[in-house]
């Protein structure tokens, strides 16, 4: 029987995303923008077209500037490609800067967002931990019902190009736009309000305006220790209680599971650590959370580790004792000194933007840059693992939106 010819070869994969890449840049260059308008958000994320939605609703004639050739494509990215949109508990605590999230998002900060996506079209169901996920568990049904959603709000996505610079004008500023495809000419935008929402990292629009900025670093990663033979642990999991140390004083505990990989550790207890850890803390960990040293010494004495601990994870803490009684017991206070972030590359999010201090909590916009807002990533806020850095980029571009058309209408 002759074989059927592979579809997923490279070679036939090649040209198919090129011919993509063309349709989309030639997509991109039919846009035409008009000269002036109410609102213009950098950066077609996820925080960028919830402000860009709700601007429009709110009556104002928006542009989306988005470097990318599609706007929302690193929604796609996020929960595994499946988008752990919110969580069914976004407490302020979980944030970093608290008393600001909360003033920002107010009490109704998770109906809110429910309801911004029940308007989009979207059932949401929820999973352990509070996760909340498209029902269809693809993160592109999400992106799809947003760019869907601000398309009949007329809003004008604006893929394939990045600002270059910003002037101040009688009518509030002039956007200079550069294209990231060939063939297209640079155009000048003007706009009665910027919204920022160019995600995180580096942003050189907030530094150019003279936003105070805070150092950006990647979190939500994996760490690098020392004190354990993590290649001879590298592909393990198991359930931990820990607790980042620094100078004798607790810094954060988080309780999960925990990924041994060769470098360190990995997993959602690590990525939620890597929001405070720094070289040099030393992390604590108890590697039997559910079980009372007591009862595990007992257990040891009738059946030795195997009823307790991962074999690998045994016989790695068995190197440094003897009996079983003494590997149980080391297991339940294991430390380990933290060198760093282990691959800043996996980093979900990064920490640092525009200083919170900067911002007005009521509508994110700048009073030392008037007509001026920033939302998302791009401020100096995140969160736990779990949906509430999402939940946050929706929230905050609903806020900042709703402001900046607000603005727009009375100039």
């Amino acid at each position: 029987m002759p074989s059927r010819p592979r579809s997923t070869s490279r070679a036939g994969r090649g040209p198919s995303r090129l011919a993509r890449e063309r349709e989309l840049a030639a997509q991109a260059q039919a846009v035409r923008l008009p000269a002036q308008v109410d609102v213009v958000v950098v950066g077609g994320g996820a925080s960028g077209l919830a402000a860009a939605i709700t601007a429009a609703e709110a009556g104002a004639r928006v542009v989306v500037v988005e470097r990318a050739l599609e706007c929302g494509r690193s929604i796609l990215a996020t929960g595994g490609g499946r988008c752990n949109l919110a969580n069914a508990d976004l407490a302020a605590e979980r944030y970093r800067h608290p008393g600001f999230v909360s003033a920002v998002c107010g009490k109704r900060f998770l109906e809110d967002v429910l309801g911004f996506f029940s308007a989009c079209g979207l059932a949401v169901a929820e999973e352990e931990g509070g996760r909340l996920y498209p029902v269809t568990r693809e993160a592109s049904s999400v992106r799809e019902v947003l760019v869907a959603r601000a398309r009949r709000t007329h809003v004008t996505l604006a893929s394939g190009r990045e600002v270059a610079g910003v002037s101040r004008t009688s009518r509030g500023f002039d956007l200079e736009l550069v294209p990231t495809f060939e063939g297209a000419q640079r155009e000048t935008l003007g706009a009665r309000a910027v919204v920022i929402a160019t995600g995180g990292g580096e942003s050189s629009l907030a530094r150019g305006l003279g936003l105070p900025l805070v150092d950006a670093r990647p979190v939500l990663c994996p760490l690098a220790c020392e004190g354990l033979d993590f290649p001879a642990l590298d592909g393990r999991r198991t359930r931990v209680a820990a607790t980042l140390v620094r100078n004798g004083s607790t810094i954060a505990c988080e309780a999960g599971e925990l990924l041994f990989r060769p470098y360190g550790i990995s997993g959602i207890v690590s990525f939620d650590l890597s929001r405070n850890a720094l070289p040099g803390d030393r992390l604590a960990l108890d590697l039997l959370p559910e079980v009372d040293a007591g009862i595990a010494r007992e257990l040891t004495m009738r059946g030795g580790t195997v009823g307790l601990l991962d074999d690998a994870v045994a016989a790695q803490l068995g190197k440094l004792n003897g009996t079983a009684e003494d590997v149980v017991a080391h297991a339940k206070a294991v430390e380990l000194l933290v060198t760093g972030i282990a691959d800043e590359k996996r980093a979900q999010v990064t920490a640092g933007g525009v200083d919170v201090s900067a911002l007005d909590a009521l509508t994110l916009a700048c009073p030392g840059v008037p007509g001026v807002f920033a939302c998302g990533e791009v401020v100096d806020v995140d969160g736990a693992c779990g949906g509430f850095n999402l939940a946050w980029a929706w929230k905050s571009g609903m806020v900042a939106g709703t402001a900046a058309a607000r603005l727009a209408e009375r100039r």
